[in-house]
């Protein structure tokens, strides 16, 4: 099904919103990376992985298809929190609760399909950390003790701004579709 201008134009700005959000924490995640974690390894995935994240309202204007920018996005974070937590506790490690997220970023832009597919992903990305761990391939976590606080405190601030963001969204959506002109 074609999606209309209006719902486009929606969806687009929910885009700029979530990469403006979660590039917040991707870009304190590299920081943490860079300054709490012995070796450069994890800070330049991360630095690297916020920038490709960062271009995604680009991808989209310039492909015109929000399944690639979505994909360029949720790619972009899931590597980073992968590496993140490989290098920060393996399977033990907080953040590989933002897989969770994921194909919800993806669902809410594209469509059910790329929400099932990304429900796939993270739970195959979640289980590979677990079989990664059990064979000992994680290395031990050299995040310093003030980087497992910062760590946590961006979990806790980073799920409260997503959760309360998408209440907003899924308010104003309602709005937006109990408002839309008829016909569009």
């Amino acid at each position: 099904m074609k999606e209309d201008q209006l719902t486009q134009l929606y969806k687009y700005r929910l885009l700029i919103v979530v990469t403006v959000i979660t590039g917040l924490l991707m870009w304190t995640y590299s920081f943490i990376s860079l300054f709490f974690v012995q070796g450069k390894t994890l800070a330049a995935i991360g630095i690297t992985c916020s920038v490709i994240h960062a271009l995604s309202p680009l991808v989209y204007r310039l492909s015109r298809s929000m399944t690639l920018a979505a994909y360029n996005m949720v790619t972009a974070g899931m590597t980073f929190q992968f590496s993140f937590s490989f290098f920060t506790g393996g399977f033990y490690s907080p953040t590989l609760i933002w897989f969770a997220v994921l194909p919800l970023i993806v669902g809410l832009l594209t469509n059910k399909t790329h929400a099932a597919i990304w429900t796939f992903l993270s739970a195959f990305a979640y289980v590979l950390m677990f079989y990664l761990h059990e064979a000992g391939v994680v290395p031990e976590s050299t995040l310093s003790d003030l980087g497992k606080t910062l760590t946590q405190f961006m979990i806790g601030l980073g799920l409260i701004s997503l959760v309360g963001g998408f209440t907003l969204f899924f308010l104003e959506l309602g709005y937006f579709y109990y408002h839309k002109p008829k016909g569009s």
